[in-house]
């Protein structure tokens, strides 16, 4: 079901998805829909979930995969890159659900509800021991906590007050800069 939900959601947009339609495109009936999933907004919120999941793992490969010749910049612009487009994407999809879940991940950031695995939680450290030659940063636990808050609240701010900053030219070369110095300024500079 959820397969059928995602595929109605990026093919046909949120307003085609109905319980209704859902159960014509999947084959399954709707009292057995209703027992997985109470709402659509259930089974949209499985599928935002299931398309976090894949996302840090897929993010996290194409850092390990990156070439020998890559720098820290280039992965980070990467990983930038990647994260706006999948916010942009979703953005499009379900504009209300992206909103009120970009809401409710700063209250888990700022620690107001219980935390939750977040991408970045993970893509940070990814990053940081890909690249750990050029991280040139003294206290890297510092760096990294900066570095972390800084990769999930902005992203948060720009669905919730900038969308279109997100498909903007310059963010992700604006963002990859202010990291890359984060995490390479010496503390003698």
């Amino acid at each position: 079901m959820k397969k059928a939900g995602c595929d109605i959601l990026e093919t046909e947009g949120r307003e085609a998805l109905s319980i209704y339609r859902l159960s014509e495109y999947s084959g399954v009936a709707i009292s057995s829909i209703y027992e997985y999933y109470p709402t659509i907004e259930a089974l949209i919120g499985a599928i935002f979930d299931d398309y976090r999941a894949n996302a840090r793992l897929e993010t996290i490969a194409s850092i390990r995969a990156l070439p020998q010749t890559a720098t820290l910049y280039d992965g980070i612009e990467m990983v930038l890159s990647t994260g706006l487009a999948s916010l942009h994407r979703w953005l499009q999809i379900d504009s209300d659900l992206s909103v009120r879940t970009a809401f409710y991940g700063e209250l888990v950031r700022l620690e107001v509800i219980k935390p939750e695995q977040f991408w970045t939680s993970m893509v940070i450290p990814a990053l940081v021991e890909r690249f750990s030659d050029e991280v040139l940063v003294r206290d890297r636990e510092k760096a990294g906590y900066l570095a972390y808050q800084a990769v999930t609240a902005l992203p948060r701010a720009l669905v919730i007050e900038r969308p279109d900053y997100l498909t903007s030219s310059d963010t992700v070369r604006m963002l990859t800069r202010m990291l890359h110095a984060l995490l390479t300024t010496t503390d003698a500079e």
